[in-house]
């Protein structure tokens, strides 16, 4: 009988043990090995597996890179940040190639490569390894292996989590309340279409009611909201007649609107005490500044002429960006226990891109992977600070799951690529949480199944959200390149 349950199915089951993936090869730095005895998860009595733990916030931050955080640093500009790294150890997290975000945040969240958790770009992939004419964007059902939040919530651990990549449909996780993405840097335009507002995104939550808790929190996200003003006081507006500038501008309102409802829902989720035991929230907002405004925060790297005025109003688009993540992360932090676990991830860092290309909407990019952030706050946790250059991968995207895994009191996946970061934590907190006896918990875990359209038009309000983010308006030669990581 499997151990899973079936999504949109039965509500309020909880079941222990269960999923997993096919085993793959590979050494990424900061792989940890077998130093520590392990014991099995049965080796455990109940109580000792059930008792309170500190409950564990994973922060995800696409692009956040350290060549923008370490000058502010200095600046005294992210004191929230900056709080959490010298409280705890912080460092690069080694990512893969190709650099697409769908591929890498389920990556992190299932602790498998691409082919075996099956998100393989933004939109279908198929067996010819090249985009399905007419493919849809990938969604939930097509994964393939079991999330961080399938494993916690039906290993009776309680479970939030807001707006994670293709996260839609949401999926039903036994003592869990989702909220989906259906792709995160495009939900704006699928939250807030005026068709979309009257009934809402079909299945955008676990439990269904959830939705109704939310409803007036994505009323105010919307583009003519309040969250306008906010936009306004914190980056200022960029004239209609900058046409490239603004038009980036309106794409990059609309994922500041989205971050910011979701940071809401989250700490809305966290009112009352109701801090799950494995809290995921994630947000884009720097990605995005980081692709579209580049050009101006250093227009000394790019073959072609920006102008003054606009590096004048735009140049610090993308720090701005920084210091308001550090305020939404101050918010969710000033609502934690003290005993809370924090953990800020980033998929990828970002450099200079298509410094050649005046035409290309990103000037940022990511291509070469240059690795993304890590860092690691809390009870238990060593109080490194930053780590020095040259010796600063404390892991990669893969040890992410096995890591809250073991934070969470959980046997890691015997199938994943990732190891638990244990070398992290303290001596005492290993002596008082010994490392378990990987598991294979894939036998039950549903079959992968096509992607799947929450309503008309999503197909196409999803390309013209990847287009404006200069993701799927290259040539197929060069899409091809990129999904086969050349």
């Amino acid at each position: 009988m499997s151990l899973f349950s079936n999504p949109r199915s039965i509500a309020g089951v909880s079941v222990s043990l269960l999923l997993c993936l096919p085993a793959c090869g590979g050494e990424e730095p900061g792989k940890q090995g077998g130093s520590e005895a392990p014991v099995t998860q049965e080796d455990l009595q109940p109580q000792t597996q059930l008792t309170e733990r500190p409950p564990v916030v994973v922060l995800g931050v696409d692009g956040l890179t350290w060549n923008v955080m370490e000058p502010l640093f200095a600046q005294g500009k992210l004191p929230n940040l900056k709080k959490l790294t010298d409280a705890g150890i912080a460092g690069n997290l080694f990512t893969d190639r190709p650099t697409f975000s769908p591929m890498l945040w389920t990556s992190i969240a299932t602790g498998v490569k691409v082919p075996d958790h099956g998100i393989r770009y933004f939109m279908e992939i198929g067996e010819n390894n090249k985009p399905v004419p007419g493919g849809l964007p990938y969604t939930s059902n097509s994964r393939k292996v079991p999330a961080v939040w399938n494993l916690a919530g039906e290993n009776g651990r309680s479970v939030n989590s807001v707006a994670w990549w293709v996260s839609w449909p949401a999926e039903q996780v036994p003592n869990g309340r989702i909220v989906a993405s259906y792709a995160a840097q495009a939900q704006a335009a699928l939250l807030w279409k005026p068709l979309i507002m009257e009934e809402g995104l079909p299945e955008l939550t676990y439990p269904d009611q959830l939705a109704d808790s939310i409803s007036d929190l994505l009323y105010d996200g919307r583009p003519t909201g309040p969250l306008m003003a906010e936009y306004n006081e914190r980056f200022g507006i960029t004239p209609q007649e900058w046409k490239f500038a603004f038009l980036r501008d309106r794409f990059f309102r609309g994922v500041f609107h989205a971050d910011r409802t979701h940071e809401k829902i989250f700490m809305q989720l966290m009112e009352g005490g109701e801090i799950a035991d494995l809290n995921l929230l994630y947000f884009g907002l720097p990605d995005v500044a980081g692709h579209y405004f580049w050009r101006y925060r250093a227009p000394q790297n790019y073959t072609y002429l920006v102008p003054d005025d606009h590096v004048k109003r735009l140049g610090d688009r993308i720090d701005r960006s920084y210091e308001q993540m550090d305020a939404w992360i101050g918010e969710v932090v000033a609502a934690l226990p003290k005993n809370a676990i924090v953990m800020i991830v980033s998929d990828h860092g970002m450099d200079v891109a298509n410094a050649d290309d005046v035409t290309n909407v990103q000037s940022g990019g990511h291509d070469l992977a240059p690795p993304g952030v890590m860092i690691l706050s809390g009870p238990g946790v060593k109080a490194l600070g930053l780590q020095q250059r040259g010796d600063r991968t404390l892991g990669s995207i893969y040890d992410v799951t096995p890591t809250l895994l073991s934070l969470l009191g959980l046997a890691s996946g015997s199938y994943m690529e990732g190891n638990p970061l244990r070398d992290l934590m303290t001596e005492e907190w290993k002596a008082t949480n010994p490392a378990l006896e990987p598991m294979d918990y894939r036998e039950g875990f549903r079959k992968a199944t096509r992607p799947r359209l929450p309503m008309d038009n999503a197909n196409d309000l999803f390309l013209e959200s990847m287009s404006a983010l200069g993701y799927v308006t290259s040539g197929e030669e060069e899409i091809q390149k990129k999904i086969d990581g050349k």
